[in-house]
């Protein structure tokens, strides 16, 4: 029966595309209502979200329908955004990765099916799953299924020139030997969870199986994406001209590059007209605007096929092959909908193909106010040209909502979210307490009551149940949001339309000694010379502290103590590190976690003025110093013996906020209390360095 109305269902719905005459336009091309109504949305939200500028492109079948730029592209400069500025796509190049590995697996040049270890020899991961090697595939790299920690930035964006300069062995080779002694977060196949790090491995894939020798990442997707595609204005590497500005709230910010083969997960610069041509192929069913066949239609359709486990519950979060979604509940009335977006901090972007309404849209913006608006954009684009092309307005999706558990000591305790964590109490009334975000300072709390179905509170416009989900005999509790909570991300990304796992419910243990022991701040010491990190204030520095009875680091990371050397990181929604461990490196003990190895700040040495010390350094080991005022006001000097520019000196004040960075030899004026410096190579650099503290 369920299928007998499923098929009624879809052929009820072809019936209407195909009968509907359209609204104007010639032959259904989207025209003066879509522009006006779109025009009046963007106009209106880019004064609220205050944008700097944005560009779009309305596409079908034929090509660009409407193509326009609202704001600036550089405010200081007064250049106004147009269809052919440059953006940074952001994680929108997960899909131009999964495009190029599409077409290898078309040609027969890898397997989606086969595990990653097969191209990549040198890929290990610690045992935790069962078969976890075997059932780390290819496809579920670009699905998102992959359970390979994602967020391991370092080195991962740069400012100034990528790798490739001195090659790209040096990132590559730093990644797999990380990943050697890193766990996975997930086991294989479990839930879809956001990995960057899959995607730069992709990338790594594509370029040894189809590569030219030597050839990078950058330029092999020129070589095979960008130019048989008409892609004239893209590039994995930065494009000066017709280049925007990129706006952090509102400030400039400089220009950074993603890191060889880590741009496969959110490098590409483009243009909202080269971002067409892309998607008219997707929507011409593989053909190129020029009739060449890039694709073939069957593996055009693969890429909109979701892996789905009994934990794929989100009601947005469907991956295909790199793709956010390929259910977008917002236009569920509109059949297959492909959705990804990006960001970059100071870059947005979305795009949203329909290929069984031969429609598409891309929207790019240069500011980070605009990481919510873009999705409002397409949507609101797509929807009108829906509506002017076949007269069909939008049609409510209702979701089905789990019923909840209603047993306090079922449902009482700790749920670990993707950030921090939530406690749930029980009041002895019938009500439970819900304290969001028991970490901040000032944590929140809200009434629940059952209403024989799910969890309410009279502050809150969702629901909340919570339930057992198993996958594999392995069980998650978990608290399960459905309707939109007003957040930005409810409104915009799901516009409303809300249904995720919000926290797992986990037991911690007690903490030992060893742990006690760790407590306290940290440096960074393995971030290289040019990584953006040491741009932005703070970010080299880490605390890990004891609250409320747990073990949690940088204010926002859970950690589950298994051993006096290995904690976990708990969850279902963890996109970052599986764990942070304890190891020994130069002889003392450090923390690993994220891609970074953590120095404690209590042991980093102290200099003084006439200091000379002698050290060894390496592009992923910066040497850090402590220098402590005597007279606030004093110039202070650091300098490093070596005839060119070969090391890069960072010094930051007594409140972790960064003073200076220089080449070689570094000035500033002491303030009260303790600064620390840091000494990074180039590749150009010997490992050996003598530094020589002055003052005046």
């Amino acid at each position: 029966m369920k299928k007998t109305i499923k098929y009624y269902v879809i052929i009820c719905f072809l019936y209407m595309v195909s009968t509907v005459p359209a609204f104007s336009g010639v032959q259904g091309k989207p025209g003066i209502y879509t522009v006006s109504k779109t025009t009046e949305y963007i106009e209106k939200k880019m004064t609220e979200f205050k944008v700097a500028g944005l560009s779009i492109a309305l596409v079908n079948a034929n090509g660009i329908v409407w193509e326009k730029g609202f704001g600036w592209a550089d405010k200081e400069k007064q250049i106004p955004a147009a269809p052919k500025s440059v953006y940074m796509l952001g994680s929108g190049s997960k899909f131009l990765t999964a495009l190029s590995l599409a077409r290898l697996h078309e040609q027969g040049k890898v397997h989606l099916d086969n595990p990653i270890s097969n191209y990549l020899t040198e890929f290990k991961m610690v045992d935790r799953y069962p078969g976890q090697l075997q059932h780390i595939t290819l496809r579920r790299l670009l699905n998102q299924h992959s359970g390979i920690p994602g967020d391991l930035y370092n080195a991962g964006f740069v400012v100034g020139d990528s790798w490739d300069k001195w090659g790209c062995d040096l990132y590559m080779d730093w990644l797999l030997d990380y990943l050697k002694t890193d766990y996975p977060s997930l086991p294989p196949g479990a839930m879809s969870v956001y990995s960057n790090i899959s995607f730069a491995l992709a990338g790594e894939i594509a370029v040894r199986q189809n590569g030219l020798s030597g050839e990078s990442f950058f330029a092999y997707m020129d070589r095979v994406l960008f130019k048989p595609l008409g892609m004239d204005h893209s590039s994995f590497k930065t494009i000066q001209k017709n280049l925007t500005t990129g706006y952090q709230d509102g400030i400039p910010v400089s220009r950074r590059e993603t890191n060889c083969s880590f741009g496969a997960t959110g490098g590409a610069y483009t243009t909202v007209q080269d971002m067409a041509a892309c998607i008219t192929m997707v929507l011409n069913q593989g053909k190129t605007s020029s009739g060449q066949i890039f694709l073939k239609p069957e593996t055009i359709a693969m890429l909109g096929e979701a892996e789905m486990s009994s934990l794929d519950i989100d009601s947005f979060f469907k991956p295909g092959l790199g793709l956010d979604s390929v259910a977008d509940p917002a236009l569920n009335y509109a059949g297959r909908a492909w959705v990804k977006n990006g960001s970059t901090g100071d870059y947005n972007s979305f795009f949203e193909i329909l290929p069984d309404m031969k429609l598409g849209a891309v929207v790019l913006s240069n500011s980070s106010t605009a990481s919510s608006l873009v999705y409002g954009v397409i949507r609101e684009c797509l929807k009108n040209a829906i509506f002017e092309t076949y007269n069909m307005a939008p049609v409510p999706l209702v979701l089905p909502v789990y019923k909840s558990v209603d047993i306090p000591s079922k449902v009482c305790g700790i749920y670990v979210k993707s950030h921090g964590y939530d406690r749930i109490e029980d009041n002895g009334n019938g009500t439970l307490n819900w304290i969001r975000d028991v970490q901040d300072e000032n944590p929140k709390s809200y009434q629940l009551a059952f209403n024989g179905t799910v969890y309410r509170s009279d502050q809150r416009s969702e629901s909340i149940s919570f339930k057992n989900l198993a996958w594999k005999g392995t069980d998650h509790f978990v608290m399960i949001q459905s309707g939109s909570s007003g957040s930005l991300k409810d409104t915009y990304a799901y516009m409303g339309h809300v249904r995720s796992i919000i926290g797992e419910k986990v037991t911690l243990p007690a903490i030992p000694n060893a742990w006690k022991q760790r407590l306290g701040m940290y440096v960074r010491d393995n971030i290289p010379w040019n990584d953006v990190n040491w741009e932005i204030p703070f970010n080299p520095f880490s605390i890990l502290a004891e609250k409320n009875g747990v073990l949690i680091l940088d204010l926002g990371t859970l950690i589950s103590p298994e051993t006096d050397s290995l904690g976990l990181i708990p969850g279902l929604r963890n996109r970052g590190d599986s764990c942070l461990r304890s190891v020994v490196h130069d002889g003392k003990e450090k923390l690993l976690v994220g891609g970074f190895r953590l120095s404690p700040m209590d042991q980093i040495p102290i200099v003084s003025p006439g200091d000379v010390v002698r050290g060894t350094v390496e592009i992923f080991k910066s040497d850090w110093y402590r220098f402590d005022t005597v007279s606030p006001g004093t110039s202070v000097t650091v300098s490093v013996d070596d005839n060119g520019a070969n090391y890069v000196l960072t010094v930051f004040d007594p409140s972790m906020g960064l003073i200076a960075r220089e080449n070689n030899r570094i000035t500033w004026i002491s303030r009260k209390g303790s600064h620390y410096f840091a000494i990074s190579p180039t590749p150009e650099a010997a490992r050996d360095y003598t530094l020589t503290i002055m003052d005046k």
